[in-house]
């Protein structure tokens, strides 16, 4: 590991403990330096803004947990794995998932989600009955969807275990829960025809 990479593990790790006791908006560049035992020149050195830290965060513990999760029978392991991920870390996650905006852990989420999706419907081959467009908007609709859950979850203090909600984003993502519900739609036309 490079110094560089340390001293971000470091930054990283501080934050994380001055989340225990801090709200994230309440935190300032100042107290993670000093808690860290460094300069805030060092700091911005390394990162942009504390949200910079959070974005780094992601990308490097969240991206590698969630794994080759880029295919159609697959992806439900990755969510998994995040939800369990964040449980084991819950003081610090459902704190940074009430940060909203630009460089919040949702949009880290949401942004991973909509590149997600969108290897997934062009791995499918979805481009030939989908142009660019509809690429986009589906990928985006998925991901909001997904990022909002997780969200709720989290923010209800991630009591519950998230394989039932998985299983059930699966079968919606799938298209089996509204199959099931096109088929009772149908059942039920043709009791009425009767």
């Amino acid at each position: 590991m490079s110094a560089s990479e340390f001293t971000k593990c470091m930054i990283a790790q501080g934050v994380k403990r001055l989340l225990r006791t801090t709200d994230f908006e309440d935190l300032s560049v100042g107290e993670i330096a000093k808690h860290c035992g460094i300069s805030r020149n060092t700091f911005y050195y390394h990162f942009k803004d504390k949200y910079d830290v959070i974005t780094w965060i992601f990308y490097t513990e969240i991206t590698p947990i969630m794994g080759d999760s880029d295919r159609i029978d697959n992806w439900g392991e990755g969510l998994l794995a995040l939800c369990r991920y964040m449980q084991e870390n819950k003081d610090f996650y459902i704190k940074v998932l009430q940060v909203q905006g630009q460089n919040s852990f949702s949009e880290c989420l949401m942004d991973f989600y909509a590149n997600l999706v969108r290897n997934l419907l062009l791995n499918a081959k979805a481009d030939q009955v989908l142009d660019p467009r509809q690429i986009r908007i589906t990928s985006n609709f998925y991901a909001f969807g997904l990022t909002g859950v997780v969200s709720n979850w989290a923010k209800s203090g991630m009591k519950a275990q998230p394989e039932p909600v998985i299983r059930m984003l699966q079968d919606l993502l799938s298209g089996e829960i509204f199959d099931k519900i096109l088929a009772l739609e149908h059942e039920a036309k043709k009791d009425e025809q009767s």
